[in-house]
């Protein structure tokens, strides 16, 4: 089969246009019963995740759960389904869970980039992150949430975001403002995926991480990528099939590896967002909105201890004329 685009790496390439941004997350939630709306999690560990069939086990940890279905038998009675649900909990534990969630918090924040123009906006912005991009920098395709297949594994690989542009393919794991565990197997799989699609489409590779706010982001990349080669056996579990491609990312070096992974807190990320709309765009109603809209993001989890308070409001970014993403300060 002949690899043109990352579409092509889909588990079901028909459902490509599926995956922009409001359709991946609604990929995510459940939509039965006294359920609808909301996240379950696993009541042993905690991550959160979509439920689409009868059974199933925890990708986190393992445990077994179940939902099952009974409906109204009362002769004449309207049709309603009662849920009986066994090893789950729902996600929305608190009124902040909102807040909290790290699909919604990528969903809020991605929203205010996709609404500018990706692009023209996406190029200076991974620049700003710290991606070297290839030259010209021509976007192909923005993927929210996709299933990508992963060699002969019968399990997929589903990134937070991908990016494909014409020299470049960037995978995106972000994790929930407070900090969450960024497994080091799952981080193996991304990579080897990552590995083997840039190889396939010709491309470099990049992978970013959000672990979580600024306090829980110090680790260095190199360390991750130390972590994660540690965790061969427990991504060969995991991606039964797809072996040759997940021993490749140890014949890599981990210095060479570490150069191509980006680690970054929420604080910085939106910080760093924030900076290229307001010295890229021009003056507008959209640039406004998008700019409040990110310091309410960041402000709001502020006053719930999920990230550290914003050092910058829209009135103190500088000057609103645009200019070059290469006079962008460094930091």
């Amino acid at each position: 089969m002949t690899i043109k685009s990352l579409e092509d790496l889909l588990e079901d390439p028909a459902r490509a246009p599926f995956y922009d941004l409001m359709g991946g997350l609604a990929d995510n939630l459940l939509t039965i019963g006294p359920y609808a709306g909301s996240f379950l999690c696993c009541a042993a560990c905690g991550e959160t995740f979509s439920a689409k069939a009868g059974s199933w086990k925890c990708e986190g940890c393992g445990q077994d759960y179940e939902l099952k279905f009974r409906p109204v038998r009362q002769p004449g009675a309207t049709f309603r389904a009662t849920v009986d649900v066994s090893g789950l909990e729902k996600a929305r534990l608190n009124p902040q869970w909102y807040f909290e969630n790290e699909n919604w918090s990528v969903a809020e924040f991605l929203t205010q980039l996709m609404r500018l123009g990706p692009e023209s906006l996406l190029p200076p912005w991974l620049e700003r992150l710290g991606i070297a991009l290839g030259k010209p920098a021509a976007l192909e395709t923005v993927l929210s949430w996709p299933r990508f297949r992963f060699a002969g594994a019968k399990n997929t690989i589903q990134p937070d975001l991908a990016i494909a542009f014409r020299s470049d393919l960037i995978l995106f794991e972000f994790k929930r403002p407070m900090g969450g565990l960024v497994p080091p197997y799952e981080v193996m799989g991304q990579l080897a995926f990552a590995m083997n699609a840039a190889r396939k489409l010709s491309r470099q590779w990049h992978l970013v991480i959000i672990p979580g706010n600024d306090a829980s982001s110090r680790t260095a990349p190199i360390r991750h990528v130390e972590r994660t080669l540690e965790a061969l056996s427990k991504a060969d579990e995991k991606w039964s099939g797809a072996e040759p491609e997940l021993r490749a990312v140890q014949t890599m070096p981990a210095k060479e590896i570490a150069d191509r992974v980006i680690v970054l807190g929420w604080e910085e990320l939106i910080r760093r967002t924030a900076e290229v709309i307001a010295r890229l765009l021009p003056e507008s109603w959209a640039k406004r909105q998008a700019l409040t809209k990110l310091h309410y993001f960041h402000s709001e989890r502020a006053k719930l201890g999920l990230l550290a308070p914003p050092a910058w409001s829209p009135s103190t970014l500088g000057g609103t004329e645009p200019v070059a993403a290469d006079r962008l300060p460094d930091t």
